[in-house]
């Protein structure tokens, strides 16, 4: 999301102007023409073009601190092994931007299932809405896998499933702020619901 400016630098032609030939007569059956004086143009310099004033950077929109979504990461199911939640809190470019995450597993088999679990903060923001969900709209179904739209308790969202990588994920939107993002491998993808609703979404959305 960067800025980009456009300097117009206005040039003036330079104008030339040209005196008319004149014909001297050296006998009655022929006319010899004599070179064409030439002006010397005057040199125009261009006026500077005047420089618009710098517009100010938008506002972005406050976040909660990434402390703060950790509470609503899912908690351990039995069975199930977590790694310790990560987070952070950033400013990029015109927007903030708050995460939060942990990491689920259950067995330490090759195929064992696991789980990833994200909350997203951007206060809002539509830019980074907009580029979140911009194809979200989109329809996609296949024998290895499917695209589509969801929606889930009226929230909008997102879902993902690839046979090859037995691997799904949903994305879902809270209070038209918060996202929630759903990664599993080696489960059924029905599973990305099951794990949604280990979170209280409904507290979520009212977190200031």
């Amino acid at each position: 999301m960067n800025m980009r400016f456009l300097w117009i630098v206005l040039l003036l032609p330079g104008v030339a102007a040209f005196a008319t030939p004149r014909i001297t007569q050296h006998n009655p059956s022929e006319a010899v023409a004599t070179p064409a004086a030439v002006a010397t143009p005057t040199p125009v310099v261009p006026s500077p073009t005047p420089q618009a004033p710098a517009q100010p950077l938008p506002t972005a929109p406050p976040v909660v601190p990434y402390e703060k979504l950790i509470p609503f990461l899912p908690a351990t199911p039995p069975g199930w092994t977590a790694e310790k939640p990560t987070g952070s809190t950033d400013q990029i470019e015109v927007f903030n931007l708050s995460t939060a995450s942990q990491t689920y597993q259950k067995g330490e088999e090759e195929n064992a299932p696991v789980v990833t679990v994200t909350l997203i903060d951007a206060g809002g923001h539509k830019g980074y809405f907009d580029a979140a969900t911009v194809l979200w709209k989109s329809r996609i179904e296949t024998p290895e896998g499917y695209d589509k739209t969801a929606v889930i308790d009226g929230m909008p969202g997102y879902e993902h499933y690839s046979k090859a990588a037995n691997s799904s994920s949903l994305s879902v939107v809270v209070a038209q702020r918060y996202f929630i993002q759903i990664e599993v491998t080696n489960q059924d993808p029905k599973e990305l619901r099951e794990w949604l609703r280990k979170i209280d979404v409904k507290k979520l959305g009212l977190l200031k």
